[in-house]
């Protein structure tokens, strides 16, 4: 197989695994590009290219690109202190599913953005009017 017609191969298996999904998670990603390298004789740049390039031309969000830009806006959110507050963290959960297309259930999101602001060092500020505890943040399983 040609390098041309392979890369051409690669990219309509890419389009019809997306087809239909908003969101790729990194196993579905990781997938693709294991079936990029074996099958179609591509680099890992090559196939992370395409894959980028489908996905962007398909509208469909990928994970690791979401986790990027969701870091960002924690650190924007967090407070000189490094703790992130009740709202602030609903927000992002809420951009985390908007950015996913709406295919992540609530819980699924803040799981995911609970992770990611425990990879980033962030604390839960804590919340209530009169007992102002982190329980919110605790209740979310990881």
């Amino acid at each position: 197989m040609t390098d041309a017609a392979g890369r051409a191969r690669f990219t309509e298996l890419v389009k019809l695994q997306t087809q239909g999904r908003r969101f790729l998670d990194r196993d579905q990603e990781r997938k693709l590009l294991e079936e990029g390298l074996t099958r179609y004789g591509l680099t890992l740049d090559q196939a992370q290219g395409l894959l980028r390039g489908a996905a962007q031309d398909g509208d469909v969000a990928m994970e690791a690109e979401l986790g990027t830009s969701s870091r960002q806006l924690l650190r924007t959110l967090a407070d000189r202190h490094n703790r992130v507050a009740r709202d602030d963290f609903g927000r992002a959960v809420a951009f985390y599913r908007a950015r996913a297309g709406g295919e992540l259930t609530e819980a699924e999101a803040r799981r995911r953005v609970k992770r990611l602001m425990e990879e980033l060092d962030l604390q839960p500020r804590p919340s209530g009017r009169i007992l102002r505890t982190r329980r919110w943040y605790r209740s979310i399983d990881a």
